[in-house]
């Protein structure tokens, strides 16, 4: 039985990792809602849902830069 032990624990570790997608995010920056592939809009690396979230981000990183 130890020896059975052992065993799944060397295939476990040796298992390749999963890489992390790093491509387009599934939501919004700004409201979180779901993106989709008809409707995303990008700017400034980040992508967001429509133009409107854009540019209300655009607003209060405006507002918070004033402070």
């Amino acid at each position: 039985m130890a020896d059975e032990k052992k065993e799944t624990t060397e295939k476990s570790a040796a298992a390749p990792q999963k890489k992390q997608a790093t491509g387009k995010p599934k939501n919004c920056v700004f409201c979180n809602k779901a993106l989709r592939r008809k409707s995303w809009y990008y700017r400034n690396s980040k992508y967001y849902c429509r133009k409107k979230c854009w540019q209300e981000e655009c607003k209060k990183l405006e507002k918070a830069a004033e402070k």
